[in-house]
């Protein structure tokens, strides 16, 4: 795709992508990824890092979304999918979901693209869950009689699951390289794992939500405490959200108000109800929520999306 040959510099580049736009069609974002693959390639490490670091101190992208926009721009499986989509019928306008699209091995990808799994309207968890239904089923596997144990593999106790899933499909095609085959472990242990790091994020958050709220809660009148039953600031953290927005809502006079004062309130307790929750369901309802608040409150975009992309990620 690209030369090696150095024929740009960083303010080149870094003008470039400030005319890029990941939010909109697969073509905007395909091509921001080129130009990061691009820079890769022709600069060098030094200089590649100082773009990266002149994104981020731009509010481009974080380093998260610079690193998945790397991998994508790599990935020369997708610029195939893509010239061949004549009707643009097939690649999704989202970098989160190409990045999934990323990591799957080639059979996968193949499978996915003819029975339809994947296509323009694809959402990563529809995508995410078709992933784990073929690649983890019955994840406790016999060895076969004509295969024998050559490793095991340990993951550290931090190891976020979305680094997991892409160390088991990149396992998957070096393994396919040479003839071998892997057997994976339980997932319930990761399963464990995030649940414990959910419970001490949320425990973070809720310390935090508790100090935005402090004059709020102050102030408010007992008798609306006591129309919510509320008897201190905890509870209003810790409350079902139609109580926590239910007392906003009374004590601003009406969701103008609530929405004036209190919309960074609103997505910290999002979050937080997504840790405490155990369910895949009530964690996608959430995530769901604030995507829908984002459309409709642009101003709230760009820390919905942090939100998303960090404290809601575990």
């Amino acid at each position: 795709m690209a030369s090696n040959k150095k024929t740009k510099d960083v303010a080149a580049y870094l003008e470039e992508l400030q005319t890029t736009d990941i939010k909109g069609s697969v073509e905007d974002i395909l091509l921001t990824c080129k130009i990061v693959r691009s820079a890769k390639e022709c600069l060098s490490e030094d200089e590649f890092r100082d773009l990266r670091d002149q994104c981020v101190a731009q509010d481009l992208y974080s380093s998260k979304i610079w690193s998945k926009l790397l991998q994508i721009g790599l990935d020369d499986r997708l610029y195939e999918i893509q010239q061949k989509d004549k009707k643009g019928e097939v690649l999704p306008a989202s970098y989160t979901t190409l990045h999934l699209i990323h990591c799957l091995d080639d059979e996968e990808l193949k499978e996915a693209v003819t029975d339809g799994v994947i296509h323009k309207d694809a959402s990563q968890g529809a995508l995410n869950r078709w992933v784990k239904a073929r690649r983890f089923q019955g994840t406790v596997q016999e060895v076969p009689q004509d295969f024998s144990t050559v490793a095991e593999i340990l993951a550290p106790a931090e190891l976020a699951e979305e680094t997991l899933e892409r160390f088991k499909g990149d396992l998957e095609k070096l393994v396919g390289i040479y003839g071998f085959k892997t057997k994976f472990g339980d997932d319930q242990t990761m399963v464990a794992l995030r649940l414990i790091r959910s419970k001490d994020k949320s425990e973070e958050v809720a310390v935090a939500l508790a100090k935005a709220l402090r004059s709020t809660w102050d102030g408010a009148p007992d008798d609306l405490k006591q129309q919510f039953k509320l008897t201190s600031l905890e509870d209003l953290v810790q409350a079902p959200m139609a109580s926590f927005t239910g007392f906003l809502n009374k004590l601003r006079g009406g969701r103008d108000g609530f929405w004036m004062l209190h919309a960074n309130d609103y997505i910290q307790k999002n979050a937080l109800e997504y840790l405490k929750s155990a369910s895949k369901g009530q964690r996608f309802n959430y995530r769901r929520r604030l995507k829908e608040i984002s459309e409709r409150h642009s101003h709230l975009a760009k820390t919905i999306e942090e939100t998303l992309d960090g404290i809601m990620s575990y």
